[in-house]
């Protein structure tokens, strides 16, 4: 009786193990796309679209303040750029400055400027704009602004 149990155990285990095997056959061709016909599919009518234009790089100008014969100094003094320009200060002295407009709220930092520490504006509307460091009222600059 051992030798039928034994032929019985092998046997079912060849059933199961081939049993398994189609199945993870079966989900490989499934998955892959086997199995059936194919068919190219028609591609869609394209469309033409504008594309849209791309903007403009931004303008950048840069005004140093630095340290000249013993004083501090927005370096250029005159500076006349276009509308839309971002005009970025750095501080390339060991001491804090300000960028302050000489028009209240006009632009300016929120405080002192350290070495190396810099302030951006950008410029939306012309006009002419002076400004001044609080720190050193003597330091005065202009920007002006054209369309």
């Amino acid at each position: 009786m051992r030798t039928d149990f034994s032929t019985f155990a092998k046997r079912t285990r060849l059933f199961w193990g081939a049993l398994s095997l189609a199945i993870v056959a079966a989900f490989l061709l499934a998955a892959c796309g086997g199995g059936g016909t194919t068919t190219t599919p028609t591609p869609a009518p394209t469309a033409t679209t504008a594309q849209p234009t791309p903007s403009p790089t931004p303008t950048i100008a840069h005004v140093k303040v630095i340290e000249q014969n013993k004083k501090y100094a927005f370096s250029p003094a005159t500076l006349t750029i276009k509308v839309g320009t971002q005009v970025v200060w750095t501080n390339t002295t060991d001491a804090p400055h300000t960028v302050t407009s000489d028009m209240a709220g006009v632009f300016g930092t929120t405080g002192n400027l350290t070495q190396n520490q810099t302030f951006m504006f950008t410029f939306t509307t012309a006009g002419k704009f002076a400004y001044h460091c609080n720190v050193h009222p003597y330091m005065k600059a202009t920007i002006t602004v054209t369309s």
